[in-house]
């Protein structure tokens, strides 16, 4: 049933005529602010998705190195296969994931962003149940595919549905619950694992899947009482509910200034964009909706790039490589990160609100940039290799030097890049495009993902230190770019066109930088071209670096990741 509130609209007509000509948000009430309770607890509640994912990152990189898991499958057990096959279990993982969050967009559109939830949760639940009664390796491998499928749509629906109930006061705070929740569960991951690993019979790996098997039921099973987003019900046509919902979200009458004035934006921003027509994923690189696509490409591709997954995935490998020769030592040091890691998402989430997201891109991207550095030239000037191709680094200075840096550099992501690369891609589309343009930009993100995890062995493999450089050669870069986005800060998302439109060419809009940058299509083109040129000067040279070690060096040190080179 239709419901317009022109009564409503009338009342209030002063405030909306002066948002329209000034272009300033109107924000929630004092009260909506305070006291949303409603937001919180819903918020909180869909952010176990986040738990679940992140859950899964901490719990099988342990799993896949217990002595029972191996000995469960004989393709494991066989020391010629078992980084083939350990190594498809995250490569299929990743890849469905991908594929999850590229179809994520029509799916959030059609069934919602709440149901999308669900949806995941149960399919990631269902791949779950598959690896604990896996007694087949296959059967294995299908659940590690069925989980990555629910693990993408999870990634997709759970910031969208946050970005669209939160107030924009703190909608960078509710966002960031996601990753939040996901470093709390990459924690429990690390610790439950470590504590079953004592254990001799298959429930040293069963247990920790058992315990993610019913966090997913559970976060399926509660996400179903949560409220809509109002924005998808008034996309498709339920306006009184739309209004009921966020005045219920907002915790305050349906007649209040405050939520009349979101309520008639959002009908005027969803009303113009459904006069265009039927959606598609090609609206997304028409003109007007070009520019917020590319930045959203770029934060998600970007992200891959700053060196997170591969400092992720073979941090035991790199703590090795620095001197942590004993396996349970350098793992313990990996789980370390991850208490780092959270405790930065902690700050993160007072700070997204008040400092911004483009500050926190350009802090995140110098800290990392330094780190990395530091450990290339750490590696550089003080490691070598033995007549087996193994790395020896003798210096316990440089070793504690390297040690302090990787925590450095997992702390600053998580503070800054691990919490904004989230928040910002779901600002930044409309809502015609949002929910497909989200699933695009994650998707690229997982591809990448897999892209710089595989080729990571090949390049540590290849060079040690120059590893390090790229990646620090790439956070500058990116900084670079970063001064050419928009801040989101406390816009509504109704009017983010206004400040894509207004991308370096208002200062106030920008965050610092902007004075330094006064004209965004004078330099866009000349700032791509300069910093493709500088990425690639530098892979030539990190590939250069270590150019003194022979042949049989390098096929030496290839063998310590399982490759053939």
């Amino acid at each position: 049933m239709t419901f317009e509130s022109k009564d409503l609209e009338n009342s209030h007509s002063r405030e909306m005529d002066t948002k329209k000509d000034t272009n300033i948000n109107i924000k929630s009430s004092p009260k909506s602010t305070k006291l949303v309770r409603t937001v919180y607890i819903s918020s909180a509640l869909a952010a176990l998705g986040g738990f679940v994912c992140g859950y899964d990152s901490g719990a099988v990189t342990g799993i896949m190195v217990m002595v029972p898991f191996i000995n469960s499958y004989s393709e494991l057990a066989d020391e010629n296969t078992y980084v083939y096959y350990s190594g498809l279990c995250f490569a299929l993982m990743l890849m469905t994931a991908a594929i999850g969050a590229f179809v994520s967009g029509p799916i959030c559109d059609k069934i919602g962003r709440k149901w999308s939830i669900v949806m995941g949760a149960y399919i990631f639940a269902l791949g779950i149940l598959f690896e604990i009664i896996g007694q087949k390796f296959g059967l294995l491998l299908a659940g590690r595919l069925v989980a990555g499928f629910g693990n993408g749509l999870i990634t997709n629906a759970v910031p969208l549905y946050h970005s669209e109930i939160a107030p924009p006061d703190i909608r960078g705070r509710l966002v960031t619950l996601f990753t939040v929740m996901a470093s709390f569960g990459t924690v429990c991951g690390y610790f439950i694992t470590f504590g079953t690993s004592y254990l001799t019979s298959q429930w040293a790996w069963r247990a920790p899947w058992i315990v993610q098997l019913v966090i997913a039921v559970f976060l399926g099973s509660f996400v179903i009482q949560l409220p809509y987003s109002p924005r998808w019900l008034f996309d498709i046509g339920q306006e009184r509910e739309s209004l009921e919902v966020l005045a219920k979200l907002r915790e305050l009458p349906t007649d209040d200034p405050a939520v009349v004035a979101e309520y008639v934006e959002i009908k005027e921003q969803i009303s113009a964009e459904k006069s265009l027509g039927n959606r598609t994923y090609i609206e997304l690189f028409y003109r007007k909706n070009l520019k917020a696509t590319l930045i959203a490409f770029f934060i998600g591709i970007a992200t891959s790039f700053t060196g997170i997954n591969a400092i992720l995935y073979y941090g035991p490998s790199i703590f090795m490589d620095a001197g942590l020769s004993d396996v349970s030592t350098s793992i313990a040091a990996s789980g370390g990160t991850a208490i780092v890691s959270f405790g930065a998402t902690i700050v993160s989430f007072y700070l997204i609100d008040i400092w911004g997201r483009k500050k926190l891109f350009i802090l995140g991207a110098i800290l990392m940039g330094i780190a990395m550095f530091i450990v290339g030239a750490m590696f550089q000037g003080y490691s070598y290799f033995d007549a087996d191709g193994y790395v020896i680094m003798d210096n316990v200075g440089a070793r504690t030097v390297i040690i302090i840096c990787i925590y450095v550099f997992m702390g600053s992501f998580n503070l800054t890049w691990g919490v904004a690369s989230y928040v910002y891609p779901a600002e930044i589309f409309n809502m015609r495009n949002r929910a497909k343009g989200l699933g695009l930009t994650y998707g690229l993100n997982w591809a990448f993902s897999i892209l710089v995890t595989y080729c990571m062995p090949l390049f540590m493999a290849s060079t040690l230190s120059g590893v390090y450089f790229f990646f620090g050669s790439c956070c500058i870069a990116i900084t670079i770019v970063v001064f050419f986005i928009p801040e989101t800060r406390n816009i509504t998302l109704e009017a983010m066109e206004g400040a894509k439109k207004s991308i370096l060419s208002l200062q106030d809009r920008i965050g610092f930088g902007a004075e330094i940058i006064p004209s965004y299509r004078k330099q866009d083109n000349a700032c791509v071209g300069i910093v493709s040129i500088y990425c690639g000067w530098w892979m030539f040279v990190c590939c250069q670096s270590d150019h003194h070690l022979n042949d049989s060096t390098r096929h030496n040190t290839s063998t310590q990741f399982g490759l053939n080179l």
